[in-house]
């Protein structure tokens, strides 16, 4: 309900703007140019930032989570080896385990793919990018359960 009352007002609100732009007078056309300018502009720095991001990424800016990650888990498990915690040790190795297929299967996203093998309908590729999201906030979800097991023992 909210979403519809938003995206009408949103509609509204750009149709004012149109008819003022073509049809209004002096004064109305001259503030209806203006808001059209600054979306012009939030929509260009919008798109220098995404660029930039993109840039950053590829220069390995995001490259050392995969690290800190394997470093979190070394730590718990050394925790959890500490106090000889056999279920939660189990627990964390599973979940090692998974953070390693989930780094090849990242890898696996910048290699190119092989089209030799032609078909009319595409497979399901367990390595798409939304799927490797979802396994990745399933397994934070997972190690924060486990973690907080472990504060409470």
């Amino acid at each position: 309900m909210i979403r519809r009352l938003l995206y009408l007002g949103v509609v509204l609100v750009g149709l004012l703007v149109g008819y003022n732009y073509f049809f209004g007078d002096v004064q109305e056309k001259e503030n209806a140019r203006g808001i059209v300018e600054e979306v012009k502009n939030i929509g260009k720095a919008s798109w220098d930032l995404l660029k930039s991001e993109k840039e950053k990424m590829e220069a390995g800016k995001y490259d050392g989570a995969a690290d800190k990650i394997k470093d979190v888990f070394d730590k718990l498990k050394g925790v959890a080896k500490k106090n000889n915690d056999q279920q939660h040790y189990s627990e964390l190795e599973d979940l090692e385990a998974k953070r390693l297929d989930l780094e090849r299967r990242l890898e696996n996203l910048d290699k190119p793919q092989d089209y030799s093998t032609t078909s009319l309908v595409q497979k399901e590729n367990p390595d798409d990018e939304a799927a490797i999201k979802k396994d990745l906030l399933d397994l934070y979800q997972e190690a924060e359960r486990v973690l907080r097991e472990m504060e409470e023992n």
